[in-house]
């Protein structure tokens, strides 16, 4: 909030000295600096034309006498002459759109009758303007009613007396010291029963007669008006407004400092008792967070990106307030948002809790909401939900016992139920299992907490033999020596064995080092490299050097017959044979004379061929013969032959799988040194029952003499203890919890089914239970202030209630009655200056400017904001339907948002509840909301069916540059194809609104034009365009919008087609429009974020036609999610789960035939699908730490509703099932997934299949 930004303050600042200078304005002042955000000014510098105003002064006398009345009047009604009346129906649809416009979007009435114009030449600021102000304003109502002739025409009426202008007030009370009394004017325009001007415009002439060049016209003109000058009455006292005082701080120099949020103090969702819950819809966790905060009595800006619950929140918010006694007042421009509202409101049975206050409000439509609201207090009933509270909180406790005694760590073992079955089918699951029975007693249990030592010494005993026969662990075991002069043959052998491998090694990395190669890493490759070294040796004495570095490929084909040449398909014209001929013959050595060259030169390209094999990285040093090749022939011969000999002498399963020749030389040099240091087995005999008898002094003979009897091998020693201990400790556990030894699958499946039910029944009746709680205060509250009871029901009478009156009455009783008031900040303008709310809460605080947000911010004590980081922005308006009268230049409009953000703490609303994939969901969070958004997976995106966000890449989406750019834009098959999708969208799902949101402005005037053309020629879909278009048809519109224009739209579909497209030569211009534009980022999330319930992606452009690294911002965001729609489908990720149990279940899945991906969405332990039908199976495991981290409702109910509602079934694998009977499980999960069905078979109408 700087001076550039509020250019008042520098003219403030500018005009004082000395300490003067550091003197702030006072807080009106700086409200008032802010701005309206309005381009023009219709109340101080209304410049009349045809163009902005129907001009009725002259109108037909019966005509007039009818509007002054009051009555429903028709223009053409007013006015006699034709082409008066023609080009009054053109200035009367424009006048009828922006009254209906800024309605929607703003929250302001601004159709009205200016009854008199004044003039004058007034110097305000240093600046000399000419000032024209309408003197009295009657609002109107403006109705479209089909003519005589068949044409619209526009019906106007006066609904509201005549006031005199407030913005004229203030001005002539400010600038020149002329104090006009609006009750005055009234009196003198109604000096009979019709609206007479003439006396209040005498009035104003006589009172302003000093001003300037003053000149009183009387004059009729329909047109738009608004006064947006003062919709913050701001006290000079901020103490008892802390959030205006912060931003009034904050924007006068001082640095902002926000309290941290802390602890709510509301404790853990679980400990909460149901009565004291003051929820009427669902809240996810994050919301519960804004809620706990907000009901604490803490302002807090709410970040929301689209669909995470902005409107929801807010309803469950205000009822919890209303719960607490404390008012609210709920405020947005837009319109469809207070609708929102109230439909939540309506869904929750709590309509009538809330009540509307638009600008200008109707006495009638305020008396029907009250009538409703006073029945609501008299007739609700109370619904005595104590039986249903001790029921949940019983089911509640169960639940969270049963989690928590499943991972309640046991000090006496230091481990829980759920480590001690995870432990237990980690064993199992090995691919050689233990099988040991035995059970340990409590004592040797106790003492074998750490086991490290025990397994030491099993170990040590099975490396002794002390559970076989033999050492069967020796490298000698089952060797084939029969006596002991073959004993010492053999030991002899693996010693020479060792000391020529050593040998060997050194001369053959010697030589590979010499000619620059790598050395092999078997003893069968140190042979191939000597042969390879002989042969290079032999083809050097028939070849020069050189022969390596020519074209010898080209050479053995010029060298070989016709026959040679065809049989390889080689081609070779008979200049280029002898051409390579002489280039063969130029490398034989002088004197030398092969007998065959073609063979030579073969064998020459081979060696090639071999060297390059071992070449380090491909390129070698030039191909030469090692100095001591011979010696490394010799060498490797003689180790080949040796190991040949020890693979006689070795048992067949220490060779099984590789020759010893083939083995790597470490591992083969391990091996023999093992044999050489392994030849007196018998020796540890002594050592071998030492280690026994300690085992037996710890308790374990019974399972020593188990595994002595099942000979078990020495490295599965360790996992049989294992077994035991974990075994004998998780009965142990069991035995001394009566939770856990009485429960089952079916039960806990049935106490999860209970607290469903009572649970779902606590949300419904949350409603009720506040219906009851404000009637009681109701009751309360008409014996205690009786006298404002009698007056609210004398307003209700007469049928003439005001937001003026009803503020008369205490607010202790109307708190009761109507504890939320929903308004646009604008028309709290209506309301009286000292009257106030408990808390404000204001949506859509991205778009709404700092300065409209100012009426609400003054207005109560708390402020609880959402508003959009990313998207949307306040923009600037016109009241004008003629742009040309403006107000000036205009000032950088600061978001409501942006300006709490420096002064409050934040929270934000983590989970999408949209339609919508939580692929896009993460690729929209990664590009815009650095990685904090979420959503539950819809079921089409793990089948492919059925999948709400579609896609379609058009293989002929080529066309012809812009002229003067690069950029294929809207292509045919682009428009074509999006046309086709909206017609697709009209016959199949009728019911839902659409919109068509592009990138490129060209090509949405193009799509619509074409949509246009279409509709033309299939009178069918007229009904489906019309939708939204008449004067009382809220439906939402079908509409095509570029990007940049779509903040405001959001559609049950939405048809995204971005607009660019392909050369002919397939060449793209890698820069799209808005997306990659400075705000690209939030332009790409803008244009995926439109829908409710699904999305289609037309796209001449795919992932592959792109070079990421030309791109970035918004252009790589729209990249990735070309990526992950038209690119390679994402597959189960193949790791092994770090839970055994889950892991598996899964295998079994696995076989059974089902698609199976774990860990899939964020939380869903498995997911398994048919491959072919049906919906898949979200799998929890109840014993995952994020089960055990949620509460029991979301964990329970909520998340599973959500899974069912995205097309998901659901089932909680129970610890104890999956671990005592996983393949039961298994079946029943293939059974509801009807994996062993048989495919529906097709038959043709003659019966075959």
């Amino acid at each position: 909030m700087s001076e550039q930004q509020f250019p008042r303050f520098a003219r403030l600042r500018a005009g004082t000295t000395g300490s003067a200078e550091s003197e702030r304005p006072d807080p009106a002042a700086w409200v008032s600096s802010l701005g309206s955000g309005a381009e023009n000014d219709t109340m101080l510098r209304f410049a009349p034309s045809e163009l902005n105003s129907i001009d009725v002064t002259h109108g037909n006398t019966s005509g007039l006498s009818q509007l002054m009345l009051g009555r429903r009047t028709r223009i053409s009604t007013l006015l006699s002459d034709e082409a008066a009346r023609e080009q009054a129906l053109h200035v009367s649809l424009d006048l009828r759109a922006k009254v209906r416009e800024l309605s929607e979007e703003r929250g302001i009435d601004v159709g009205a009758l200016a009854v008199g114009v004044a003039s004058w030449t007034a110097v305000e600021d240093g600046r000399r303007e000419r000032r024209s102000a309408p003197v009295l304003l009657a609002r109107l109502a403006l109705t479209m009613r089909r003519g005589a002739r068949g044409r619209d025409e526009m019906e106007i009426q006066i609904v509201e007396r005549a006031q005199l202008n407030p913005a004229l007030v203030r001005n002539l009370a400010r600038h020149h010291d002329i104090h006009l009394d609006p009750e005055r004017y009234q009196h003198a325009a109604y000096a009979m029963a019709r609206l007479e001007p003439g006396p209040a415009l005498a009035l104003l002439r006589e009172q302003a007669a000093g001003l300037n060049d003053l000149q009183v016209d009387e004059r009729l003109l329909v047109s738009t008006f608004a006064d947006l000058g003062d919709t913050a009455r701001v006290p000079e006292d901020l103490s008892t407004l802390p959030v205006v005082q912060a931003l009034y701080d904050a924007g006068t120099g001082m640095v902002p400092r926000p309290e941290p949020l802390g602890d709510s103090g509301a404790g853990p969702l679980d400990e909460r008792a149901p009565e004291d819950e003051r929820l009427v819809l669902d809240a996810d966790a994050s919301q519960q967070a804004v809620l706990d905060h907000a009901l604490a009595g803490r302002s807090l800006l709410v970040d929301t990106a689209p669909g995470t619950g902005q409107t929801q929140t807010a309803v469950n918010l205000a009822a919890g307030l209303a719960w607490q006694g404390r008012r609210v007042v709920v405020v947005s421009e837009r319109y469809a948002a207070l609708e929102d509202v109230h439909a939540r409101l309506e869904t929750a049975g709590l309509r009538e809790i809330c009540l509307d206050v638009p600008a200008h409000p109707d006495p009638e439509q305020l008396r029907r909401q009250l009538v409703a609201s006073v029945l609501r207090a008299e007739r609700a009933e109370d619904p005595q939900p104590q039986t249903m509270h001790a029921q949940l909180t019983e089911a509640r406790r169960r639940l969270d016992e049963h989690v928590g005694s499943l991972h309640h760590v046991r000090p006496r073992w230091g481990c829980s139920p759920y480590q001690a079955m995870q432990a237990l089918a980690a064993l199992t699951s090995l691919p050689q299992p233990p099988a040991t029975t035995v059970r340990l007693r409590r004592s040797v249990l106790d003492a074998t907490v750490n086991r490290q030592a025990i397994g030491e010494m099993l170990l040590r005993a099975g490396t002794l033999g002390a559970f076989a026969a033999a050492s069967t662990e020796s490298r000698w075991f089952g060797a084939r020596v029969r006596n002991v002069q073959e004993t010492e043959a053999a030991s002899e052998l693996v010693e020479q064995i060792s000391e020529q491998l050593v040998r060997t090694r050194g001369t053959v990395e010697s030589a590979a080092r010499e000619v620059g190669l790598r050395s092999g890493s078997t003893a069968a490759d140190w042979a191939e490299q000597a042969n390879l070294f002989g042969a290079v040796r032999e083809s050097l004495g028939t070849f020069l050097p050189e022969v390596y570095d020519r074209d010898v490929p080209g050479m053995v084909a010029a060298t070989a017959s016709s026959a040679w040449r065809r049989a390889n398909l080689v081609e070779m014209s008979s200049v280029a044979r002898s051409r390579m001929r002489r280039a063969a013959k130029e490398v034989v050595r002088p004197g030398v004379h092969p007998s065959d060259l073609h063979a030579a030169l073969t064998e020459v390209e081979d060696q090639k061929r071999r060297w390059d094999r071992w070449s380090v990285d491909g390129v070698g040093e030039r191909i030469a013969a090692p100095s001591r090749s011979d010696a490394m022939v010799e060498e490797t011969s003689q180790l080949l032959e040796m190991l040949e000999r020890l693979e006689g002498v070795l048992a067949p399963e220490q060779v099984d799988g590789a020759p010893l020749a083939q083995r790597d030389v470490d591992e083969l040099a391990a091996l023999v040194d093992g044999l050489v240091a392994d030849r007196d087995t018998l020796a540890s005999l002594p050592e071998r029952t030492l280690v026994l008898d300690e085992l037996r002094e710890r308790g374990l003979t019974e399972l020593l003499e188990d595994l002595h009897r099942r000979q078990v091998p020495t490295g599965a020693l360790v996992t049989e203890l294992e077994l035991a201990w974990w075994q004998s400790a998780l009965e142990a556990m069991i035995s001394g919890d009566d939770f856990l030894a009485m429960m089952d699958g079916d039960s806990l499946s049935g106490m999860e089914a209970a607290f469903c039910r009572l649970d779902r029944g606590q949300i419904d009746s949350g409603p009720a239970r506040l219906r009851w709680a404000l009637t009681r205060r109701w009751q309360e509250g008409i014996r205690q202030y009786r006298a404002d009871a009698s007056v609210l029901r004398n307003l209700l009478r007469q049928g003439t209630p005001t937001v003026g009156s009803l503020a008369t009455i205490t607010p202790e009783l109307m708190q009761t009655l109507t504890p939320v008031i929903t308004t646009s900040p604008m028309a709290l303008t209506e309301f009286p200056d000292d009257w106030s709310a408990d808390v404000v809460i204001l949506l859509e605080a991205e778009s709404t400017s700092l300065a409209t947000a100012m009426g609400a911010l003054t207005r109560a004590p708390q402020v609880v904001a959402f508003g959009d980081p990313v998207l949307g922005r306040p923009q600037p308006f016109q009241v004008s339907v003629d742009p040309t009268a403006t107000a000036g230049p205009l000032r950088p409009l600061t978001s409501a948002r942006d300006g709490l953000a420096d002064v409050l703490p934040r929270l934000m609303l983590h989970t999408v509840h949209r339609g919508l994939e939580r692929t896009l969901v993460r690729l929209i969070s990664n590009a815009a909301y650095e990685g904090a958004l979420d959503a539950v997976p819809a079921a089409g995106e793990l089948t492919g069916r059925d999948r709400p966000v579609t896609a379609r890449y058009l293989e002929d989406g080529t066309g012809i540059p812009l002229t003067g750019g690069d950029a294929v834009v809207s292509t045919a098959a682009e428009v074509g194809a999006s046309v086709e999708a909206v017609f697709e969208h009209i016959r199949h799902r009728p019911d839902e609104s659409l919109a068509v949101i592009t990138v490129s402005e060209q090509h949405a005037r193009k799509v619509a034009a074409a949509v246009q053309a279409t509709a033309a020629k299939n009178p069918w879909a007229a009904e489906f365009f019309a939708r939204g278009r008449g004067e009382d048809d809220a439906r939402e519109p079908f509409v095509v919008a570029p990007v940049v224009r779509a903040a405001g739209i959001v559609r049950d579909a939405v048809v995204v087609t971005p607009g660019y497209g392909r050369t002919p030569h397939g060449r793209v211009v890698h820069h799209f429009g808005a997306f990659s534009e400075h705000d690209g980022r939030s332009m790409v999330a803008l244009a995926f974020t439109r829908a409710r319930r699904r999305m289609h992606l037309v796209s001449a452009l795919r992932a592959s036609d792109l070079d990421p690294e030309r791109l970035e911002g918004g252009a790589l965001d729209f990249y990735r999610i070309l990526q992950a729609y038209l690119g390679e489908p994402a597959r189960p990720p193949q790791t092994t789960l770090p839970n055994p149990l889950v892991q598996d279940l899964k295998d079994r899945l696995d076989q059974h035939g089902a698609g199976v991906w774990p860990l899939y969405g964020g939380q869903i332990d498995l997911a398994a699908w048919h491959p072919r039908r049906g919906a898949p199976l979200a799998l929890t495991a109840d014993g995952s730490d994020w089960y055990a981290q949620l509460p029991v409702r979301e964990r329970t109910r909520t998340r599973v509703e959500q899974l069912h509602a995205r097309g998901w079934q659901t089932a909680t694998m129970w610890t104890i099932d999956v671990f005592a009977d996983p393949e039961t499980l298994a079946d029943r999960y293939a059974a509801t997934l009807r994996l062993d069905e048989p495919d529906e078979e097709e038959f043709d109408e003659s019966g075959a299949r």
